[in-house]
């Protein structure tokens, strides 16, 4: 054992001299490779993605979400939407032995939106132009559609928050009906029989509207620097977008047609029938584009006075 000892320290000295303290072998060569493809390919990824505007508008949409949950005035709106829907959708129609159903809530819910919502919406541009704020934002490397997009993204986000709580109704008819039925052929699991097309539907049409009248209560706000102007305006145009097509029983052919098509009740009474159409989703969708437009033309219009 004690002759091998110096071949080995040989070999050990060969093997040093050959591969240098610090030099790149192939493996080595090969992970460096790697790591640089990664962050190449990290960098490339975030690049397209900061092109595309949308870390901005999250960024935004994130701090007035933020905002809503530390306002008074949301959480006052939100319970004024919670209690009269507890009291006229739920709880009166059960303790008087009538039936209870998804449909009230929804319709009640859409019905309140036409006046709350724009009260939502009315610090969203024009608290900005008041503060004076918004120049800074203009002046910042920020587009003026993200600042729209990421502000209407943060209403319908709360909005979406105050309406969770209709879930609840959803469970307690689940439980408390007296039709059960055994979902997916499970024994030990009976839930009520709801008509769970017609919710799915219902929550549709609820989020279409509310995310239309959140567009419309931003391009109410993008108007005027005063709030309560703001909350004038939106509660006006939506009752007038929403009842348009009442005035198509006094106005005959062939411009009753276009007030038909245009009341959006008409549309939104289609979803709370649990019935979706293309051309309903269209036409929110439609008001929503359009709206959030204008809203970005009016803010452009701010760089030039």
């Amino acid at each position: 054992m004690k002759g091998r000892e110096p071949v080995e320290e040989l070999e050990v000295e060969a093997e040093a001299v050959a591969t240098p303290r610090g030099a790149a072998t192939p493996e080595t060569e090969a992970r460096v490779e790697s790591e640089a493809t990664g962050e190449e390919s990290r960098a490339g990824l975030y690049g397209t993605a900061w092109r595309t505007g949308l870390p901005t508008v999250f960024a935004i949409a994130r701090r007035e979400l933020g905002s809503y949950f530390v306002s008074p005035m949301a959480w006052v709106v939100g319970a004024l939407v919670i209690l009269p829907v507890s009291l006229f959708g739920y709880l009166i129609p059960v303790l008087g032995q009538q039936q209870a159903t998804m449909d009230n809530v929804f319709s009640l819910i859409a019905f309140l939106y036409l006046f709350l919502v724009p009260l939502y919406t009315m610090r969203l541009i024009a608290e900005e132009r008041r503060q004076g704020t918004l120049e800074m934002l203009l002046a910042s490397p920020v587009r003026d559609s993200e600042l729209v997009i990421g502000k209407w993204l943060g209403g319908v986000g709360f909005l979406l928050a105050t309406t969770a709580f209709t879930l609840v109704y959803v469970i307690l008819f689940a439980v408390y009906l007296p039709d059960k039925i055994k979902p997916f052929g499970l024994s030990w699991l009976q839930v009520g029989n709801l008509d769970w097309g017609l919710l799915i539907s219902g929550y549709a049409g609820l989020v279409l509207a509310g995310a239309t009248f959140v567009a419309i209560g931003l391009l109410a706000s993008s108007l005027t620097q005063n709030q309560i102007i703001a909350a004038v305006v939106g509660v006006v145009a939506l009752l007038l977008i929403w009842y348009l097509g009442a005035f198509a029983q006094f106005i005959g052919p062939p411009y009753d047609q276009f007030f038909d098509y245009a009341g959006g009740q008409n549309h939104y009474q289609a979803f709370s029938r649990g019935q979706i159409f293309l051309k309903d989703a269209l036409y929110f969708a439609s008001l929503i584009a359009g709206s959030l437009f204008l809203a970005t033309r009016v803010i452009e219009s701010r760089r030039w006075l």
